[in-house]
């Protein structure tokens, strides 16, 4: 098979298995693929102190290595609160206006208040509840 052809293959096996394609690219570390607690910091607009602080997280540790394998599993879901948002508003300023208006469900809150006080789950259920159709 020509490798034109094997190319092709491929691009149309990825494009059709949309799962498999990394959401938000910029918010990984480009040597590790591991997600950037300072790059997710500076996208939601909030320092990383906070956003460390807000994850239970030791900012110190964070501030040396930020994308250090020990803190993958606390930003995970803040990285996948990004990618339902990102599925729902494509630019990146829509995701932010979203996280900053007050919301009925998070007790009239702010998702990124809510985030910030330490309940990332709160607003990740509402989300994903949002993403599979069910009423909120």
């Amino acid at each position: 098979m020509p490798e034109s052809d094997k190319v092709d293959k491929c691009e149309k096996f990825l494009r059709g298995a949309k799962g498999l394609l990394a959401t938000l690219p910029e918010l990984h570390d480009k040597a590790t693929g591991r997600i950037d607690a300072q790059k997710m910091a500076d996208f939601l607009g909030v320092s990383l102190k906070r956003l460390a602080e807000s994850l239970g997280l030791n900012y110190k540790a964070v501030h040396r290595n930020p994308s250090a394998a020990g803190f993958q599993e606390a930003l995970q879901p803040l990285k996948r609160i990004l990618e339902l948002l990102h599925e729902f508003f494509p630019n990146p300023e829509s995701v932010r206006v979203w996280l900053h208006t007050p919301h009925p469900d998070l007790e009239g809150k702010t998702a990124i208040q809510t985030i910030l006080r330490g309940n990332a789950g709160a607003v990740l259920i509402i989300l994903e509840n949002a993403s599979t159709g069910v009423p909120v």
